[in-house]
């Protein structure tokens, strides 16, 4: 190819990029290409599973409370698997934290900073709670134990009534301690104590038995829902944008070779 050649084709394609019609192709392609782009992005997969991982710590809160509910009324011996699920509960919730964060940090959309924050900040304030609780009223129910046997060998009348008592609090009351003359000193002293420390056990069981938590979840959960089936919404429209920008690529395309053979 001589240079005149050359230098005809570069004045033919310096007239053509001037013509309004090329640049139309041109933002045609790009906008195909960007419909392509976003068409292929997985984020409503990223967001179900945050549904799903949201809709597993209610369950596991739920289920949680019915374990700890036995262990205030002393069904359970063995609090190793409650132990466990306060365990798990707070790890499902630092695991989304933490991942919501990362991926706020990749400049993904994410629930707001402070919702997260709120849910994070509950559930420490709960699980920690809820572990003390564990520990004290294990220790609570050993020491009833051990007086409801002592009282069991004491023939009075009034044992009973100082058994009810007991039972009452292990049930989750607060009941008063009777006045008796009766019964040695040292066991009522005991019991005094009991009542006490269930006193104090009721404040802290009322401390995480509130459904903040699980607000501050749905509100997460809802969030992620919404967003989720938004961009469904806005998905299911990308082919027909596509269809109709590539039939005016297509119209474009012939329209600009038929001007450029006239």
């Amino acid at each position: 190819m001589n240079t005149t050649e050359s230098q005809s084709i570069q004045n033919i394609l310096k007239k053509k990029i001037k013509t309004p019609l090329i640049w139309i192709v041109i933002v045609i392609t790009i906008g195909l290409t960007s419909l392509f782009y976003v068409s292929q992005e997985q984020q409503a997969v990223v967001y179900n599973r945050y549904v799903e991982n949201l809709s597993e710590y209610k369950f596991l809160e739920t289920r949680l409370m019915r374990s700890l509910e036995k262990t205030r009324v002393g069904s359970i011996e063995d609090s190793t698997k409650t132990a466990t699920q306060i365990m798990s509960l707070r790890e499902i919730a630092i695991s989304i934290s933490s991942s919501i964060e990362n991926f706020r940090l990749q400049g993904e959309w994410m629930p707001p900073s402070s919702d997260v924050i709120l849910f994070e900040r509950e559930i420490f304030g709960k699980t920690g709670a809820m572990r003390q609780y564990l520990a004290r009223r294990n220790n609570w129910s050993r020491e009833v134990k051990i007086i409801n046997d002592t009282l069991y060998k004491i023939p009075e009348i009034e044992t009973g009534i100082l058994l009810s008592c007991l039972d009452s609090a292990r049930l989750g009351y607060t009941p008063s301690l009777p006045e008796t003359l009766r019964i040695s000193p040292e066991i009522i002293a005991n019991i005094k104590d009991l009542l006490a420390e269930n006193d104090d056990l009721f404040i802290l069981w009322n401390r995480f038995d509130n459904d903040n938590a699980l607000i501050f979840s749905e509100n997460l959960l809802q969030a992620f829902k919404i967003k989720s089936i938004n961009d469904e919404i806005f998905k299911s429209r990308v082919p027909q944008v596509f269809y109709f920008l590539s039939i005016i690529l297509l119209l474009s395309t012939l329209f600009f070779v038929f001007r450029s053979k006239t």
